[in-house]
């Protein structure tokens, strides 16, 4: 099988603000990829995300949800490809001090891949095809959102860091992508490792570590493509810190179901995908992940 397509399911894991919780950044400082179209050369288009936390600590609840709207491209020349994400993020947060909303442009992130592996073996009557492939790289995710938070205000937390749309720091990322095509099947593993700087106001998200692997198969009906995906995502976070000290309770994990179909019509596609927890420890089980949804228009060429 000659035809390499990306059908990457990367972090299909959102998060979203909480009320004075220290461990988010989730509106503001979640990267994702998410499920890549079917493309030869490059694609474009318009992707929208839905997530939603809750927190309860006894005394204080919130309930916040996050809508992000991002245009998103993707191009390969050679044996390299790049992509860009560029998303618009509103929060709305409902918690025993009101509603609370905020929108804005988030930050851009640039990435790039290098293949370093593309093997190939044709099929035949008896043996199904195989493609293997292996992408490394790495890319910036800069702040171009709006980040200033009124430290002064007598009710600031350091979760008021998650309540606006940028992070207000430059960010790197390190990837390594691995696609295994057997015929129709395919199994798609990600990890990646974001650093996180510090920014203007001396708060520091704390390092992230990503961990996918998916399972797809493609079928047809007529023109249509149909290419069904499950699979589990995994993603660590680190100690958060401000003013160079640790923020108690920062760190914590989210283990979580993907499930989704991307449909693929000659250059035009659809996809749909969702995630729900599986296991989590979130700020000492205070906060919780519910759910998480999304939808993509793409054009591929």
């Amino acid at each position: 099988m000659k035809r390499l397509f990306l059908s990457l399911i990367f972090l299909i894991f959102s998060c979203s603000v909480i009320f004075g919780c220290p461990w988010c950044g989730c509106g503001n400082s979640n990267f994702q990829i998410g499920v890549l179209p079917t493309f030869s050369n490059a694609f474009f288009g318009v992707r929208y995300t839905y997530s939603h936390f809750k927190t309860d600590s006894g005394s204080q609840f919130s309930r916040d949800y996050i809508h992000s709207t991002e245009i998103w491209g993707g191009y390969k020349f050679g044996k390299f490809q790049a992509m860009v994400f560029i998303p618009y993020i509103s929060i709305h947060k409902l918690s025993d001090d009101g509603d609370i909303n905020t929108s804005g442009l988030g930050d851009i992130t640039l990435l790039g891949n290098y293949q370093i592996l593309s093997k190939t073996t044709n099929g035949s009557e008896d043996k199904k095809s195989i493609s293997n492939t292996i992408w490394i790289g790495g890319g910036i995710k800069f702040h171009t959102g709006q980040n200033i938070v009124n430290v002064n205000d007598p009710g600031f937390t350091v979760g008021d860091f998650s309540s606006v749309p940028g992070t207000g720091s430059t960010d790197y990322i390190l990837n390594f992508i691995h696609n295994l095509i057997v015929g129709n099947n395919g199994i798609v593993t990600n990890v990646a490792y974001r650093i996180n700087t510090v920014n203007a106001q001396q708060f520091q998200y704390g390092n992230r570590v990503y961990a996918t692997a998916s399972y797809f198969h493609s079928f047809s009906a007529g023109m249509l493509v149909i290419r069904p995906t499950l699979g589990l995502n995994l993603v660590v976070n680190g100690t958060n810190n401000y003013q160079g000290q640790e923020v108690s309770g920062s760190s914590g994990y989210i283990l979580n179901w993907m499930a989704g179909v991307n449909l693929q019509k000659g250059k035009m596609g659809i996809l749909v995908n969702g995630g729900l927890p599986v296991a989590q420890d979130l700020y000492h089980g205070i906060t919780q992940f519910k759910e998480r949804a999304s939808l993509a228009l793409t054009y591929s060429f």
